[in-house]
């Protein structure tokens, strides 16, 4: 027989009305409450004595003050709108004179690649055409343009990105030294294709939002990132502390483009190539004088930024560069070595130019130059 709702018992509900009120009252009582805390807070004062609550209504504003002065009352403030113009300006290098330089003697180096330094074999065959070719200095190139660093680094960054290398080359600096040589460590800056391989958020960047690219294929690095600047200033550091007695810092430019960049870090004073590459130059010289390394610092120029007056560009301000490195390093031919030494030195701010512009060239050149880099 088919039953019917009506004849199913119910037990009655004695506490549903009851408790349907009482959760609504609390749920109205916290909600206006958290409102009303809120609300409050733009009338709360601060002071020595704590916080106190005046509100606009009462009198509670103009009271309080005139009984904590015991009956005088204080003027009520007035603000009139004044006009301020911030000007932020770019750092200024007219200071920058970090050395005289009277003491450097011309370089005859030999330059041995990154991928000669990774092999045994290959170090050995250099080192003894070094130390038996009439040379007085040797060229490291302790990291290229692939960003592959030859040594086993402790900096943070390349701990973290897997740049760091494997090659002890603390043996080979000592064996130049006991020949007489000088060594000297090249450390390619802002060409870095591993790093950014690793963490795509250094990348200096086109308009388009491609990654800008060497004429070689490597990437580039934002010469305004900060972990960038620490990384390369880690790394100097290092090669001061292995023994290095110089340090040339490659690609230290900003890269040529119509349509601009993309920076991860914009300074407020705006984007400036010669800033950009004199800040970190400077950043890496004044943290190898504070230590007891007595490490120089130089710089590998790029021909453009010499022979074409394009280093406002670059970022490579020559006057600038010879207050700030010990030596000028520059890619050139026998043929252009007599014109671009003297366009380096016109501007140079002391000590002697065979001894502090190095044409990086081919072959030993039979005039211009007392100092060369073979390579």
């Amino acid at each position: 027989m088919p039953y019917r709702p009506k004849d199913i018992y119910r037990g009655r509900r004695k506490f549903r009305v009851p408790l349907s009120i009482l959760l609504f009252t609390l749920t109205f009582l916290l909600v206006g409450g958290i409102g009303m805390f809120f609300f409050l807070q733009q009338y709360m004062v601060y002071d020595a004595d704590g916080a106190t609550l005046q509100l606009p209504f009462g009198g509670g504003a103009d009271q309080a003050p005139e009984e904590a002065l015991e009956g005088v009352p204080t003027p009520k403030p007035t603000f009139e709108p004044v006009e301020v113009q911030v000007v932020w300006e770019n750092p200024d290098f007219e200071d920058v004179d970090m050395g005289s330089w009277d003491t450097l003697k011309p370089v005859r180096g030999l330059f041995i690649s990154q991928s000669t330094l990774q092999s045994l074999e290959s170090l050995s065959s250099a080192t003894a055409a070094v130390q038996g070719g009439g040379y007085n200095a040797a060229v490291l190139e302790v990291k290229g343009r692939n960003g592959q660093l030859v040594w086993p680094s402790a900096a943070e960054t390349a701990l973290a990105y897997h740049t760091d290398g494997t090659m002890d080359l603390t043996g080979t600096i000592e064996q130049l030294h006991k020949s007489g040589l000088t060594v000297a460590a090249q450390l390619s800056c802002f060409a870095d294709s591993l790093l950014l391989q690793h963490n795509w958020s250094f990348a200096l960047r086109y308009t388009d939002g491609s990654v800008c690219q060497n004429e070689d294929g490597s990437y580039w690095l934002d010469p305004y990132n900060q972990t960038v600047r620490t990384y390369l200033t880690d790394l100097a550091l290092e090669l001061a502390d292995m023994g290095f007695d110089e340090i040339i810092l490659a690609d230290l430019y900003h890269p040529l483009s119509e349509d601009g960049f993309i920076y991860t870090e914009t300074p407020v004073t705006g984007t400036d190539p010669v800033v950009a590459v004199c800040q970190m130059g400077r950043r890496i010289v004044e943290a190898l004088e504070d230590t007891e390394a007595d490490t120089v610092v130089s710089v590998r120029i790029n021909p453009d930024s010499l022979r074409n007056g394009q280093g406002s560009l670059t970022g490579q301000d020559i006057p600038i560069f010879w207050r700030m490195f010990a030596r000028l390093y520059c890619a050139t031919y026998p043929e252009l070595l007599a014109s671009d030494k003297e366009m380096a030195t016109e501007t140079m701010n002391g000590g002697d130019a065979d001894a502090r512009f190095v044409p990086v060239i081919g072959i030993v050149p039979e005039q211009g130059s007392k100092s060369y880099v073979i390579g």
